[in-house]
């Protein structure tokens, strides 16, 4: 069986204002957050990387299906 020991001598380790003040972007975690909730303006096939992505997966059904055939 681990032995594990703790610690307990050691103080805590609090952030400082200047921490603190540096982590609250509000402005950017609005922004992330509606970048996370809020649909994409653009439609699927008109993003490039995604009709790529969807023009590949569809070539691959197609060798697919035509290869049961």
């Amino acid at each position: 069986m681990r032995k594990f020991t703790v610690n307990k001598d050691k103080k805590q380790l609090d952030p400082t204002d200047a921490q603190i003040k540096r982590h609250k972007d509000f402005s950017r975690l609005h922004h992330d957050y509606e970048k996370l909730t809020k649909r994409g303006k653009k439609p699927l096939y008109r993003d490039p990387k995604m009709f790529l992505f969807l023009f590949i997966i569809g070539i691959i059904l197609l060798l697919i299906f035509l290869g049961e055939l």
